[in-house]
């Protein structure tokens, strides 16, 4: 969302940017594989119509067209104020001279969509910009969790979730939380609007080749939304605009130094939040597909394997799962740990998209390296089917059954330090 001027400069620019890149592609005869010119026509192109949406509402605020907002919880409160300011007129500036703060503080709330600030200031600030919030509160979900004894969240990795900073506006020891998880799990399992994390309350499905440790899924899995809620993708996701031509821009990617990072945005325009978040201990996590509030999705990594093959092969397995099993009606989530057989239909599908997806039947048919399995070959193939050479290698590996093979091309130690980690 557009929230000031400097903002709305810089869409437009980069409208412009886009299109004189659009021209660009037309014009050039730089002899790339069609297929890779249509997705990167399509990524461009879909990026101009999102950034045209994002000027067009924001000129649409901007002239007093927009008086009411729509919400479905006090999630989208810090979204509603933002926009209320932009339709009264006001800018960050004058925001900040009404309330006698300085512009910067502003700038910084609605930058952070008001994480920050309290519960006394986003009241002072509605009332600054004449915004009535209607009085009408609906409880959703099941209130049982209240009622658990405590002795029923010691299932829960406590020590570890204390450790990694979880319980946020906790602030005592990791002995005092222990004493109040009465409170403090049913808080942090509901800190995400879009759903309770216990595993009753959702249809869900975990891969995995021993026990499931339910309690440590269900808190990686509250974790997970929680980080996806601060930061939510600006548009709707739609199943079905995952075409073949947005996957294979997709895996075009993997080719750039920084594919791993770059596919948080490519994602994120397709209304995809990425998360990456280490699996907790008693789970062998690999990633997860979740359906979240807003029309919006989630994949989740926890690169346990931090190896360029096998970050790609997991994002586009969990693709699989968001394109044809996660929905209305459907699983609300599919957690998986990669290393365990496929034991169901809808795990056999996800690997296959996702094979097909990096390297087509057909492609893998012409490919030298399946059979002479060196560096020199992985690299022809690699710019003949412009994927990542980590691919490539990854394939041969696992089709030889031999991980000793070609162990210096799969991107070790390549994809953590892309991320905060």
């Amino acid at each position: 969302m557009i929230t000031n001027e400097k903002q709305y400069r810089a869409s437009r620019a980069s409208i412009d940017k886009f299109k004189s890149s659009l021209d660009a592609i037309g014009a050039s005869d730089a002899g790339l594989p069609p297929e890779l010119i249509r997705a990167q026509v399509s990524a461009i192109s879909n990026q101009i119509v999102e950034l045209e949406e994002d000027v067009r509402f924001y000129e649409d605020l901007r002239a007093g067209k927009v008086s009411t907002f729509a919400a479905e919880s006090l999630h989208d409160l810090p979204d509603i104020l933002i926009q209320a300011r932009i339709a009264r007129g006001m800018s960050q500036r004058d925001l900040a001279d009404f309330l006698g703060l300085k512009e910067q503080q502003v700038q910084r709330y609605e930058a952070e969509r008001y994480r920050a600030a309290s519960l006394d200031r986003l009241i002072e600030i509605a009332d600054a910009l004449s915004v009535r919030i209607s009085e009408q509160g609906q409880l959703v979900g099941n209130s049982a969790l209240q009622a658990l004894p405590t002795d029923a969240w010691q299932a829960f990795p406590v020590a570890e979730m204390f450790k990694r900073g979880w319980f946020e506006d906790f602030s005592g020891t990791l002995a005092q939380a222990k004493k109040s998880l009465g409170e403090l799990m049913p808080m942090f399992l509901h800190g995400s609007h879009s759903h309770p994390a216990m595993a009753a309350l959702h249809k869900k499905s975990v891969r995995s080749s021993g026990q499931v440790h339910e309690a440590a899924i269900a808190a990686w899995e509250a974790r997970v939304r929680r980080v996806a809620d601060r930061l939510p993708p600006p548009h709707r996701f739609d199943r079905d605009a995952i075409t073949d031509d947005w996957v294979r821009g997709l895996v075009s990617l993997s080719t750039t130094e920084d594919g791993p990072q770059s596919a948080v945005g490519y994602l994120r325009d397709m209304g995809i939040s990425l998360v990456i978040e280490r699996h907790l201990p008693g789970t062998l996590l690999d990633g997860a597909a979740l359906a979240s509030s807003g029309d919006h999705a989630i994949v989740a990594m926890t690169l346990r394997y931090d190896r360029l093959d096998n970050f790609w092969f997991t994002l586009l397995h969990e693709i699989a799962h968001l394109k044809l099993h996660i929905g209305d009606g459907e699983y609300s989530a599919i957690f998986d740990d990669t290393d365990s057989p496929a034991a169901d239909e809808k795990e056999v599908e996800a690997d296959y998209f996702a094979q097909e997806a990096l390297i087509s039947s057909a492609d893998w048919q012409l490919a030298v390296s399946r059979f002479s399995r060196t560096e020199k070959s992985v690299m022809t193939d690699a710019k003949r089917f412009g994927v990542s050479s980590a691919i490539i290698a990854g394939r041969v590996r696992r089709e030889a059954g031999d991980y000793t093979l070609l162990k210096s091309m799969v991107g070790q130690g390549e994809v953590r330090r892309q991320f905060e980690f």
